[in-house]
């Protein structure tokens, strides 16, 4: 009896031996490939930094439209392209003898939720018309969906170049997948999207504040709302804006014609009308990630601060936006994240502070001195500024996803606030307490309003109409 119990015992001892041993080796095993990859990823950055990549289309004037993929009746469509050299955030990246992984491709698309094909490609087609069709790493619908047929899709191919040739960049992309024959036989190419000097591809990003503003829409014409946003945050340090417009009245249109000639803005149309009923708020998912990597690939922008037109991003304890990331930002932050406060435009004007030369009085960041002493929770209704490089993927609230080694920061209330001027209450009862922190920009803001809408409306005397 005892000599089955000893017996078991053994069994049973080098049973548990021979799975921790085997253990060992497997995490020995891993170990020892995360440190190769890891080496592997390393060298390839350092090989990509020696490559001279040159644009294959130095005339590409940078202006995207929606366009229809294969059959028209499925309505299917593409954006825009951009050439991404992070390797970090390829998942199976190449570097041998033959090949080695030079970067990616961030396409932009809406196509159906429920997509049928688990398979999607690019066709990159180079400056000679030859082509090549890429399996993508990553295709899908971003997040955000809210329950509609369509959505905003983010497809990523990894572009792997010969070492044996002289090396090539593709000109222009189409997707292809198998429920679109059209996709495949008839393939709907859009310019691929470069830095506008590629000399910059590895540079350090411009430590300056770009501006995503949300889709104007419903046909937008509230100009003097407007030209406060851009001067409220010209004075905060943003240096551009990236406007998207889907409907706006012709007053709009000439105060946007005026930023673009002044070189502060680039407006793009947003033609998202077919899928206004089943695409979350005319796509805005997409365009903010359009936007985001416009400001990185194409104008190498480090800042990116993803807003709509009545949200104002206010640092309570710094003199500026600009001054508060110069002072905050140690590197690895890929959102500063600012919690949510309203301010109600059905609430009474407070024109206390406007001079009495001023032509254009009720500013909303001046006659709005009342905001809800709730301070609504981080990711809820909050906006951010982000770090253009880092980001994978931007949501209308937050950021999805980052590359490797970058987290978010929530900006502390006492810090800094998302200022949001709502037309609509959310909660009429909601207890309001008096704010004046935006009235320290008052005097210059203005002034600047009112140099601006003189210059656009000179026929109207510089009135900028109030919706």
């Amino acid at each position: 009896m005892l000599a089955a119990q000893e017996n078991r015992f053994q069994y049973v001892y080098f049973t548990l031996s021979g799975l921790v041993a085997s253990a060992m080796l497997v995490l020995v095993y891993i170990s020892m490939r995360t440190s190769l990859n890891e080496r592997l990823r390393v060298d390839l950055e350092h090989l990509q930094r020696q490559l001279i990549l040159e644009k294959p289309n130095p005339h590409w004037d940078y202006n995207n439209s929606w366009r229809r993929i294969g059959n028209a009746s499925l309505r299917h469509e593409i954006y825009s392209a951009y050439f991404d050299a992070r390797t970090e955030i390829i998942g199976n990246v190449r570097l041998d003898e033959e090949q080695m992984t030079i970067g990616s491709l961030r396409i932009f698309a809406t196509l159906p939720v429920r997509l049928r094909d688990s398979k999607v490609s690019c066709i990159v087609r180079f400056a000679d018309f030859s082509s090549q069709e890429i399996l993508a790493e990553e295709a899908g619908a971003m997040h955000e969906v809210h329950n509609n047929s369509f959505a905003a899709w983010s497809v990523m191919c990894p572009l792997h170049a010969s070492r044996r040739e002289p090396m090539r960049l593709p000109q222009a992309v189409a997707l292809s997948y198998a429920s679109n024959r059209l996709s495949h036989l008839s393939p709907s190419f859009i310019q691929i999207s470069y830095p506008r000097n590629m000399s910059s591809l590895f540079v350090k990003s411009r430590p300056a504040i770009s501006v995503c503003v949300g889709p104007l829409q419903e046909n937008y014409s509230n100009v003097l709302r407007l030209v406060e946003f851009v001067e409220m945050y010209r004075l905060q340090g943003a240096a551009h804006f990236y406007f998207y417009y889907v409907e706006a009245s012709d007053e709009v249109r000439r105060v946007l014609t005026h930023y673009q000639r002044l070189g502060l803005a680039d407006v793009f149309e947003w033609n998202v009308q077919p899928h206004q009923q089943d695409l979350h708020y005319a796509g805005i998912v997409a365009q903010f990630n359009d936007c985001v990597y416009r400001a990185n690939v194409v104008d190498n922008y480090r800042y990116a601060a993803v807003v709509d037109l009545d949200e104002v991003l206010m640092p309570l304890k710094h003199n500026s936006l600009a001054d508060y990331l110069r002072q905050c930002d140690e590197g690895r932050t890929t959102g500063f994240v600012f919690r949510n406060v309203f301010f109600f435009r059905k609430d009474s004007n407070d024109t206390f502070n406007a001079p009495g030369h001023v032509l254009n009085r009720l500013l909303y960041t001046q006659s709005k001195v009342r905001r809800t002493l709730e301070i609504m929770p981080a990711y809820v209704r909050s906006k951010l500024v982000v770090n253009t490089r880092s980001i994978v993927e931007m949501g209308n609230h937050q950021v999805y996803r980052a590359a490797p080694g970058f987290v978010d920061h929530v900006v502390h209330p006492t810090v800094g606030l998302l200022f949001h001027y709502r037309d609509k209450c959310i909660n009429c009862k909601m207890v309001l307490i008096v704010d004046y922190t935006a009235r320290r920009f008052g005097s210059l803001l203005f002034d600047r309003v009112d140099t601006t809408c003189l210059e656009v409306f000179m026929d109207r005397r510089g009135i900028c109409e109030l919706a």
